[in-house]
């Protein structure tokens, strides 16, 4: 009786380690991402903790012209460096794609927010970027 009840305590004990591993799920791009020159994606700070709730970023376009972004502060998508490879990172939420399209002045700036709590959390140590389309932020950290 006393081995059973060992066994069923380590059984209970391998269960709750594995409900609070991170549960974060990261998916293969398929999708061919290409550089679009006129505008940049910076995120609001180089680092950020897995206790953070928002990532804040900034798109601004660098051109003389007029370009177009998607105006959606939804359609957006988050990636983690793994083993070299760009993953995306998998939400609990769906965000659907808008073909809506937002304007954006020659050197002219929206700030947006990626909300964290549509992610499986916290996310897990290392190296992330923001795209929006073919428009891909500067990468930053998450430790």
């Amino acid at each position: 009786m006393k081995k059973l009840s060992i066994i069923f305590i380590a059984i209970i004990l391998f269960t709750l380690t594995a409900c609070s591993a991170n549960k974060n799920k990261l998916y293969d791009i398929t999708r061919e991402i290409t550089a679009y020159d006129s505008v940049i994606i910076l995120p609001e700070k180089e680092n950020y903790s897995s206790e953070d709730t928002v990532i804040r970023y900034t798109i601004t376009n660098i051109s003389d012209e007029d370009a177009w972004i998607n105006d959606d502060d939804a359609c957006f998508e988050l990636h983690k460096l793994v083993d070299g490879k760009w993953k995306l990172v998998g939400t609990k939420v769906d965000h659907s794609w808008t073909e809506a399209a937002l304007l954006l002045p020659p050197k002219e700036s929206e700030t947006r927010e990626i909300k964290l709590e549509d992610y499986y959390l916290p996310l897990e140590e290392g190296i992330y970027r923001i795209v929006v389309g073919n428009i891909v932020s500067n990468t930053f950290k998450v430790s």
